[in-house]
């Protein structure tokens, strides 16, 4: 019973250190992104994201992180668009560089 126990645990803490992370303000910035693009308020909701270290340079700015994930887009009186979408951190306090959804 004690080594169910301790299998059980540890495959318990190996879940939830592979849990993805939430990165909110990749989600903020492309409806904002795409609310201008638009002319219309658009909702972008994130199901599964990841972050991937990165930190390198790409032409004059600096890329700590690349976040990637996929949702759902939301426009008024349209259904919703499943999407992928990635973006580019400079840093995790600062908003994204650069972003882009893809249709699915």
């Amino acid at each position: 019973m004690i080594t169910f126990m301790r299998k059980l645990l540890l495959l318990s803490l190996i879940l939830f250190s592979t849990l993805s992370a939430n990165a909110t303000c990749c989600s903020d910035y492309l409806a904002d992104l795409y609310s201008k693009e638009y002319n219309s308020k658009v909702k972008i909701v994130s199901k599964k994201e990841h972050i991937e270290k990165y930190e390198q340079k790409i032409g004059d700015n600096f890329v700590s992180s690349i976040v990637y994930g996929v949702g759902y887009m939301k426009r008024p009186k349209c259904k919703k668009l499943r999407i992928t979408y990635i973006c580019l951190l400079e840093s995790c306090d600062k908003p994204p560089i650069w972003g882009y959804v893809i249709p699915r």
